[in-house]
């Protein structure tokens, strides 16, 4: 049976999209955005390998269209990661960004540099080593600090 790699590449990026939308849905339980995050970066690598072949396939046009997806798609789970390392206000958030995190390296979907250049963006240069640490962490070292004055 012939299968149309266009057609399932659409149907992995709209899964994958509404995946995404879960996972950036704060309403939900941790849990639940950090499951929605993993499949839509399941779903997301899947696509990829559908529009690579489809690119035989579609015009050229179509192939770029998909790699812009995937790209936007890409970055929304390396956002959602770095988000959740450096600003997350307890330790159970923080964990989960770092299970995200280790889970996507374990399926082939490495974004360690991306969060780490978007973490620099948002918060600076000094913050990216900090942002691995848990919130309790911070507190501590930044109450152990003597104050300035």
């Amino acid at each position: 049976m012939a299968v149309d790699h266009r057609a399932e590449a659409e149907r992995l990026l709209s899964s994958a999209d509404t995946a995404m939308a879960a996972a950036l849905e704060k309403t939900l339980p941790i849990d639940d955005q950090q499951h929605a995050a993993v499949l839509a970066g399941i779903l997301t690598n899947r696509a990829a390998a559908h529009a690579t072949l489809a690119s035989r396939e579609a015009a050229a046009a179509d192939t770029a269209s998909y790699r812009h997806t995937i790209h936007t798609l890409r970055f929304a789970l390396i956002r959602q990661v770095a988000e959740g390392l450096a600003l997350s206000e307890t330790d159970e958030a923080h964990q989960h960004a770092r299970g995200l995190a280790a889970y996507l390296d374990s399926v082939g979907l490495n974004v360690d540099q991306e969060v780490d250049d978007y973490i620099r963006d948002v918060c600076g240069d000094s913050y990216v080593r900090d942002a691995r640490k848990a919130p309790s962490v911070r507190r501590a070292e930044l109450d152990a600090m003597p104050p300035p004055f």
